[in-house]
């Protein structure tokens, strides 16, 4: 019947773009525009890179070789702020420390992209992002 057509059409979007039960692409859906994006930022001698459901990378600017900071883990919404955090974790190992990792928190931009770069812990870094993926109601509610 055209009913069951339309119910499975919307579980195949739903499967690809995320929503019903699979958070893969947030829990709107919102990431799916992004999901073959990657941006980068140049942070003093070096350039970092990460790619949404890839890769994250860092590299000394001017060289042609990189290091694995990590695997992309996924998203969250943190609790208190609102903001959304991304993960990329399982990175190279540190020499006499931890495997590398990122966490990106995102606040609401036009624009994709990587604002600040940060290295507080070894091997640990910590990226200020703007995304449009951001810009959602609560968003909006805090900012009026």
């Amino acid at each position: 019947t055209e009913i069951s057509e339309l119910e499975r059409n919307l579980q195949d979007l739903e499967g690809k773009i995320g929503g019903g039960d699979s958070p893969k692409y947030g829990a709107d859906g919102e990431l799916y525009g992004i999901r073959d994006d990657c941006v980068s930022l140049e942070a003093g001698k070096y350039e970092y890179g990460v790619c949404f459901f890839q890769g994250a990378t860092q590299k000394e600017i001017g060289s042609h070789s990189s290091t694995d900071l990590g695997k992309w883990e996924g998203m969250e919404i943190h609790k208190e702020t609102g903001l959304r955090v991304m993960k990329w974790t399982n990175g190279a190992k540190c020499w006499n420390g931890p495997k590398r990792s990122i966490e990106a928190s995102v606040t609401c931009g036009r624009k994709t992209k990587i604002l600040t770069a940060d290295e507080p812990d070894t091997c640990r870094y910590v990226l200020a992002m703007e995304s449009h993926i951001a810009c959602d109601d609560r968003f909006k509610l805090q900012n009026d």
